[in-house]
């Protein structure tokens, strides 16, 4: 399995700050950030995140409110700018979501790019893309806390932002953003809203609907055309999905969230 190649970097200090912020391109892109102070809604946090995704020249961007709960991570909201664009990329979040292991100021950031010898599931999605390289990151908001924001952002060719900053800038201005996203997504009120619904594949449904009248996985396989291993793929990402890990339980919790 390849090690993620983690980007790591405190936050600048001295005349490597000040240099950062002199940068018109930089400060053009921190400007974009400064309407988060009024949002009064997730409307208003979404259309930011927008702004600052495309002043960085990013293809396509995601944001997303996750919390961890002892029963496993909970995406709240989520704000993109194509339908699940990221999906193929989800693997690298879980490492970067655990805090534990992480030194107090290093940014938990990891970068994919077709250039850096690396070959994992998410260079087979760049190149299905047709992007050239992505940024996953985590941040905190000024109070830490058991909710973090997540930001994605694809770059569709090698100099459409490596021509402005360094990697390391990068991360800083996306670690800048996604705390400041978070903050201002939790001064909204009520935030005691329902989690994101779980969504099933057509495939996922089929499999678990043929395991809840008791079909083994190669009875299934025999009745929709695939192979065994392809069944099990599909009941893997259920068991995912629904955070259980045998197809009782999975059948029993599709049911209960109208699912099956």
């Amino acid at each position: 399995m390849t090690r993620p190649a983690f980007v790591t970097s405190e936050a600048p200090q001295g005349p490597e700050a000040r240099g950062v912020e002199g940068n018109e391109t930089t400060t053009r892109v921190l400007r974009s950030l400064r309407p988060l102070i009024g949002a009064s809604s997730e409307r208003d946090i979404g259309r930011v995140a927008r702004e600052f995704a495309n002043g960085l020249g990013a293809a396509h961007h995601a944001f997303g409110i996750v919390q961890r709960t002892p029963d496993g991570n909970v995406l709240r909201w989520l704000a993109e700018d194509a339908r699940r664009w990221w999906e193929g990329f989800r693997p690298e979040f879980p490492p970067l979501i655990q805090s534990a292991g992480w030194p107090a100021g290093q940014l938990r950031a990891c970068r994919r790019a077709l250039d850096d010898g690396q070959a994992s599931p998410s260079h087979d999605e760049l190149r299905r893309l047709e992007a050239h390289s992505a940024l996953f990151l985590v941040a905190e908001g000024l109070r830490p806390g058991d909710t973090v924001a997540c930001l994605a952002l694809l770059f569709g060719s090698a100099d459409a932002a490596a021509g402005r900053y360094t990697r390391a800038q990068l991360a800083d201005l996306g670690n800048h953003a996604a705390s400041l996203l978070l903050d201002a997504y939790l001064r909204l009120p009520c935030q005691d809203r329902a989690p994101v619904p779980i969504r099933l594949s057509g495939r996922e449904q089929e499999c678990l609907r043929w395991a809840s009248v008791g079909k083994t996985g190669g009875e299934t396989a025999q009745i929709l055309g695939l192979s065994e291993r392809t069944v099990n793929f599909h009941l893997g990402n259920a068991f995912a999905k629904l955070k259980v890990n045998n197809k009782q339980a999975a059948v029993a919790q599709a049911i209960l969230q109208g699912l099956l």
